[in-house]
């Protein structure tokens, strides 16, 4: 067997002198010896005994068969083994140490608690039957009985793991219901678009400039149309592929030059961008200049594959009057496949025909009722207040939090 080799009989009690592998030394005195494990008590007294492995033991010197406490009481003793040269060293079996051992401090060889020999050591614990046990819940309950709390066991509301847990704590409570309402089931009311209308005539004369609602949309629009197209992943000088390329109709509503505002950004984010000016808004001569190579003249310009289309065409005044040029950009939203992110679309009861389908679409500060097919639903923080709804009676908080721009959900009757 590998390890230390007891050929010279029994050495308890002999003052020794060991070369580690490490290349540290120490004398002391046996205190037992086997063919895998060496206990030593250092001569000098200051440490208790010292447990050490053969792959930690590079060579062993036998400098006396007894420490020398004991030569003088060496005559009442049982004769010694044969006798050997003191300068004979035990021969070991070397094996090479792993890296971790050898870089093991001496304080490792100071306790014994790896001193065990390895057949006293149990089996490996089994933690998958020994969980199946574990009654959890009833654990629970005795601790809440003992906290004084009351032992329930219905089971919480699953947290998404992009959510923050902190905010699962409710610290406001909401009394009126709406027709909308977040992921964290706070309700969203519903309005007429006249009614939006109102409100937002009321933010406005209140001080919230129109230019502000115009800018804030469109950030919001740009940083939510570059996440859509994947983020970092795909918006990034690193990256070796083409970069994406976003088409943004125009016509002359609000939709239109919050759309104008979300192009400006976008060409500044690594986004090829193409602006078809269907309708010129009113106000956007300077920024119409800003973008002006990135322009093209008619539907017939625009590639036949892109990444993602911003429609800034479907305002209702736009669809109602129904321009010539509308039905074009229909057919080539069609033909191109691409996904569809609308701004604000606000459809009549009756048309000549489907607007373009939109995936998603935002709306600005209040959703209205009815938005037809909209496809996924969000909305924009454009800044109002309270005090803007009031006027028209409606109970409003805000529901945005950390966010500026946050999905809707219809709620069922």
């Amino acid at each position: 067997s590998s390890g230390i080799n007891a050929e010279y009989g029994d050495y308890h009690g002999a003052h020794v002198r060991v070369q580690l592998t490490n290349g540290e030394s120490m004398e002391g005195i046996v205190s037992s010896l086997t063919s895998s494990l060496l206990s030593l008590t250092p001569s000098d007294r200051r440490s208790s005994k010292i447990d050490l492995f053969s792959y930690e033991v590079a060579d062993l010197e036998i400098l006396d068969l007894k420490p020398p406490s004991q030569k003088e009481s060496s005559s009442s003793s049982p004769s010694p083994p044969p006798p050997i040269s003191r300068n004979k060293p035990v021969s070991i079996m070397k094996r090479q140490s792993p890296p971790l051992l050898e870089r093991r401090h001496d304080s490792r060889r100071k306790g014994s608690a790896f001193s065990a020999p390895v057949s006293r050591i149990d089996a490996d614990f089994d933690f998958a039957s020994s969980n199946k046990l574990f009654q959890k819940e009833e654990i629970f309950d005795e601790w809440r009985a003992q906290e004084g709390g009351n032992v329930s066991h219905h089971n919480p509301e699953k947290i998404k793991p992009s959510e923050m847990v902190l905010r699962r704590s409710p610290v406001r409570t909401f009394t009126f219901s709406g027709e909308f309402q977040t992921d964290e089931k706070i309700p969203v009311v519903g309005l007429s678009l006249t009614k939006r209308i109102a409100v937002f005539k009321n933010a406005i004369n209140s001080g919230l400039s129109y230019s502000h609602v115009v800018s804030v949309a469109g950030m919001a629009m740009s940083q939510m149309t570059i996440q859509l197209l994947g983020g970092s992943c795909r918006v990034n000088p690193q990256n070796h592929n083409k970069p994406p390329v976003a088409v943004v109709l125009v016509a002359s509503g609000d939709g239109g030059k919050v759309a104008l505002t979300a192009a400006l950004h976008l060409s500044q984010h690594s986004v090829n961008v193409l602006v078809l000016v269907l309708d010129k808004p009113q106000g956007c001569d300077g920024m119409l200049n800003v973008l002006n190579k990135y322009l093209v003249q008619s539907v017939s310009c625009l590639p036949s594959v892109v990444d993602i289309i911003i429609d800034g065409i479907q305002d209702r005044n736009t669809l109602l009057r129904w321009p010539g040029w509308l039905d074009s950009v229909i057919d080539w939203t069609e033909e191109s496949a691409a996904p569809l992110l609308a701004i604000d679309p606000q459809h009549p009861t009756k048309l000549p025909r489907t607007p373009p389908v939109a995936k998603w679409s935002c709306a600005l500060g209040a959703p209205l009722l009815s938005q037809g097919n909209v496809g996924r639903l969000f909305l924009i923080d454009i800044g109002l207040f309270p005090s803007a709804f009031q006027d028209q009676d409606i109970a409003y908080t805000s529901p945005f939090f950390d966010k500026f721009v946050i999905p809707l959900h219809r709620t069922t009757s």
